[in-house]
């Protein structure tokens, strides 16, 4: 650790002078550091605005299609049939009857004393699933009922095997991995007699679901039937007795979660905007964004698109306020559930051509329109919001160097104060010894004369 000890020869507290005259050459240092401070927070600031763009894109892009608009749902009147909506589907009613579901095959071998005792087999298994080529597993004479099921999991075909203990001895279980007729698997022995390649070691054959649907017969190899109707996917269960009724139809409360979703996102960039650039009487909350352009075109940009009248709409329905969602005196948004309920009712497909790309005339829907803009704001240095973020980004980089600058003047600064102080502390101590050498030597005349 070093000591400064400043003022030994000459009383004056050097440290103190050095300390005070450093303070008021660091003020302009001081504030270059403030100032840097409010660009990077402002820096923040606008990457999280921009964040809360993309918050809103993404809330949009769930109401660009027309499945996302339609928000359909599906019900089955039996728990053997799960129907729900994986793509665009219609409204409609089918019927549904299981008279099969998909397995996979189980295969055993014959019973055996132990399954950990060696059989003193020697051989080679020839595994065979479906139409694929055999894969031949070798069996020595050491292996046992499990080191053999063993080699057959691990033998990389779609298969696994176990041992059971069946009370009266021990089998082999093999059970094939997928389900489906085109999965069956088959064994050949050679120089073994485990009883695989017997046609009775299959206890359970591997077998299609079978199915039909309004009278026409389907078959599928899973009991995940998808494709056969539109936008739909059945999960089968179980069996079924009597034919079980599917019914697609339109869900409000889904359209109007993903309706408030977006009103949700956008009132949030809003209040992010208005609080970081000021509104109203409210300063902003850094003097560096204070009226900011990126934000205040970013708000206007997209307030105009949700105010405006939307292109190819037609008829009754051709603003977004005109079925609920419309712009407050402050820019946010509200949503009036009961106005977009009594307006598709009235004109469902009007309504959606507001939000989605009407397939008929390819004009686009508002929300394809707010996901374009956000692209606009975002994307690319020109873009308002990134060319901010870059410029801020360039400001904070040019400050740190002119901080860099300063503080090695500074610290040249202090080092030369230093020095001159230790010169002046030198010489005043100096200056001090000759002045009491002098004094000594006169009191020591003065008393030889007396």
């Amino acid at each position: 650790m070093t000591f400064s000890l400043g003022g030994i020869g000459s009383g004056i507290d050097t440290n103190a002078l050095v300390d005070g005259l450093m303070s008021v050459a660091k003020l302009p240092l001081t504030q270059l550091q403030a100032r840097k401070k409010d660009i990077d927070a402002a820096s923040t600031t606008i990457s999280s605005f921009s964040n809360k763009l993309s918050a809103l894109k993404t809330a949009a892009l769930a109401l660009t299609t027309p499945t996302g608009f339609a928000a359909m749902t599906a019900a089955s009147s039996d728990a053997a049939v799960v129907a729900s909506v994986t793509g665009s589907a219609n409204a409609a009613s089918y019927s549904v009857q299981v008279t099969a579901l998909a397995r996979a095959q189980k295969s055993r071998t014959d019973i055996f004393v132990d399954g950990n005792t060696a059989l003193g087999q020697s051989g080679t298994l020839s595994l065979t699933v479906g139409t694929g080529t055999p894969k031949d597993i070798t069996v020595t004479s050491t292996d046992t009922l499990l080191d053999i099921a063993n080699k057959i999991t691990s033998s990389g075909m779609r298969v696994s095997a176990s041992i059971m203990n069946t009370g009266s001895g021990y089998r082999l279980l093999v059970q094939g991995q997928d389900s489906g007729v085109e999965n069956a698997f088959t064994f050949g022995e050679s120089g073994t007699t485990l009883g695989l390649s017997l046609a009775g070691s299959a206890y359970e054959t591997a077998q299609d679901a079978d199915l039909t649907v309004d009278g026409m017969r389907v078959t599928s190899k899973t009991n995940q039937i998808s494709g056969v109707i539109p936008g739909l996917t059945l999960a089968l269960t179980k069996t079924t007795t009597a034919a079980a009724t599917v019914g697609v139809s339109g869900d409000p409360a889904q359209l109007k979660a993903k309706i408030n979703a977006f009103v949700s996102a956008f009132n949030t960039l809003v209040t992010s905007g208005h609080g970081a650039a000021g509104f109203g009487s409210d300063k902003a909350t850094n003097p560096v964004l204070a009226g900011d352009r990126a934000i205040r075109e970013s708000l206007s940009r997209l307030g105009r698109l949700v105010g405006d009248a939307v292109p190819g709409a037609s008829g009754k329905y051709t603003t977004l306020a005109s079925v609920g969602v419309s712009l407050k005196r402050d820019g946010s948004m509200s949503f009036d559930t009961a106005k977009m309920d009594a307006a598709l009712a009235s004109d469902p497909s009007g309504v959606a051509k507001l939000f989605v790309t009407d397939a008929t005339t390819g004009a686009d829907g508002v929300m394809k329109r707010i996901m374009a803009a956000v692209d606009g704001l975002v994307l690319g240095k020109a873009a308002p919001v990134q060319a901010r973020l870059d410029g801020l980004s360039s400001q904070s980089a040019a400050l740190q160097k002119s901080q860099d600058r300063m503080q090695d003047r500074l610290d040249q600064y202090q080092a030369q104060l230093k020095k001159q102080f230790l010169q002046m502390d030198q010489a005043v101590s100096k200056y001090n010894a000759l002045n009491t050498q002098a004094a000594n030597i006169a009191n020591i005349n003065t008393g030889s004369k007396a």
